[in-house]
């Protein structure tokens, strides 16, 4: 035991105390923050302050503009505020000077764009939007939007038909989405259960490949030699795995500390950037994620550390490592089937698997908790297939870290699992 001790002691101070273990967990959340933050802040600022719009009206009827201009500039949003001005066109005036002009205009800066409303235009239905950058289509949807309302209003009142009581009859309803537990549902969990779910599927893969790493290390390096004439191979294996694993648990606790410290601050500060609300993470769901993080970083650094023991280069593990990649991929190719119907009978069998359970139960617990018993059976059949991985994986390990050159094929292997 005090052999294993020390073997997880050197793989996470080893590794705790590296340069890139500190820069990686400190810049993660950064990172992920970035990833949320960035997009929002250059949206409120890629706006234009001032929309300079000029309606070039030749329907003759002053209420039409209006209307438009009313609907324009009461939807300003801080990234796009509207000015609006009418220039009236008589039959008898040219207006292909007028655009021209506008034209010009828009070409010099002073005016980002133009609408050009036809005397028909309550008939026909067509306006022309006149603009330097035509991929704002932000700016372009709502000038659509302001004089489609306004066009069929003024269609309604030729009809004799109050366009009000027609807009407050047909108003749209408002739905809200309540969940289980009575919140008001905004995306929220949908944005929790994704990402928790990428966290738990990058860093197992990642710390499963590390363990996959060492191990051709140190049979390159030859270490392996001489750490085996003190330890047996099933110890060096263990110890490896739990060190290893332990560094994963480290960062996820630091990671924690630092999303509890933002929120808090965020919270004091009133710090809103959508109508999204952030959810609140019970403490049950992060006792779920720490176990299948463990449970599943076991069941595949297990699987990672027998082809570092079958291979001898980088090369070999590149190859060798894709189908026990691709086990892990799969489930959260599929995790959409979870999101839409987490009880159905596919979801529900699929994540007994044991390879998909620690993505796909842990998704299926985060958007509606499923019975228990499914939750204990998928325990139980994940610790029994890590306990045979391991029995096996043994067996590979302490022919397979001594084994140098070309790589096995399966009798090869099918006869190293029968050595005593």
């Amino acid at each position: 035991m005090d052999k294993i001790i020390a073997i997880i002691k050197r793989e996470y101070l080893s590794r705790v105390r590296s340069r890139g273990f500190i820069i990686g967990t400190a810049l993660s959340p950064l990172m992920m923050m970035s990833f949320v933050l960035v997009p929002m802040l250059v949206a409120r600022g890629s706006g234009h302050e001032n929309y300079r719009l000029v309606v070039l009206d030749q329907s003759g009827d002053p209420g039409l503009y209006a209307r438009a201009e009313q609907l324009l500039t009461n939807d300003n949003a801080k990234s796009d505020r509207f000015e609006v001005r009418r220039e009236a066109v008589g039959p008898s005036e040219n207006v292909e000077a007028r655009k021209q002009d506008l034209n010009r205009q828009i070409t010099e800066g002073r005016l980002e764009g133009y609408v050009a409303v036809p005397a028909d235009v309550l008939d026909r239905g067509k306006i022309a939007y006149h603009t330097k950058n035509v991929s704002d289509f932000g700016s372009s949807d709502r000038v659509r939007r302001a004089f489609n309302t306004a066009v069929i209003e003024r269609r309604m009142t030729r009809a004799g038909i109050d366009a009000a009581r027609v807009s407050a009859l047909s108003k749209s309803i408002e739905m809200e989405t309540i969940n289980e537990r009575g919140e008001r549902e905004r995306g929220q969990t949908v944005i929790l259960a994704y990402a928790l779910l990428m966290i738990l599927y990058i860093t197992i893969l990642v710390y499963g490949i590390t363990v996959m790493r060492g191990v051709i290390e140190e049979k390159q390096s030859r270490i392996i030699e001489v750490l085996l004439s003190s330890v047996k191979p099933f110890q060096l294996m263990l110890g490896k795995l739990i060190g290893i694993g332990l560094v994963g648990l480290t960062q996820y606790v630091i990671w924690a500390s630092f999303a509890l410290l933002l929120s808090g601050f965020a919270a004091a500060q009133a710090l809103t950037f959508t109508s999204i609300k952030f959810p609140r993470v019970p403490i049950s769901l992060m006792a779920f994620f720490v176990l299948y993080f463990l449970l599943g970083y076991f069941l595949y650094a297990t699987l990672y550390a027998t082809v570092g023991a079958i291979v001898s280069s980088e090369e070999d593990g590149q190859q060798m490592q894709m189908p026990v990649t691709m086990t892990i991929v799969i489930p959260v190719a599929i995790s959409s089937m979870i999101l839409r119907n987490p009880n159905g009978l596919a979801s529900t069998v699929l994540s007994l698997v044991p390879f998909f359970s620690p993505v796909l139960m842990f998704m299926r617990i985060t958007i509606q908790q499923p019975p228990w018993w499914q939750i204990a059976l998928s325990l139980f059949l994940l610790l029994s297939t890590i306990l045979g991985l391991v029995w096996l994986a043994a067996k590979i390990y302490r022919v397979g870290v001594l084994m140098y050159g070309k790589r096995p094929n399966l009798p090869e292997l099918a006869r190293w699992l029968r050595y005593t």
